[in-house]
């Protein structure tokens, strides 16, 4: 596992408050995990564990969502607005 360390200065050009950089990259991350969840048919009847299909186990290096997120943050990728606001930001202030 590598792991690399994150200036702060890095995170303070792309927005003035840390806590507003922290929300959206953890809800990015959110998106990027719920695009890869697999939606099973709770109401389907199986009668046996049989009848299930043996899914192939694939290893692959992926990268968390946490890191791929905040690599999009940091490369000014991604776009946000506030709330209470209709006015779009974006990280390349």
């Amino acid at each position: 596992m590598n792991v690399k360390a994150i200036h702060m200065s890095d995170l303070f050009e792309k927005c003035e408050d840390i806590y507003t950089s922290v929300m959206i990259v953890a809800q990015r991350a959110k998106q990027i995990i719920d695009k890869s969840v697999i939606q099973i048919d709770e109401n389907e009847d199986v009668e046996d564990s049989i009848q299930f299909d043996k899914q192939e186990i694939i290893l692959e290096d992926v990268e968390k969502p946490m890191v791929v997120a905040l690599e999009e943050h940091l490369n000014g990728e991604l776009e946000w607005r506030k709330p209470d606001s209709d006015i779009p930001d974006s990280d390349e202030s």
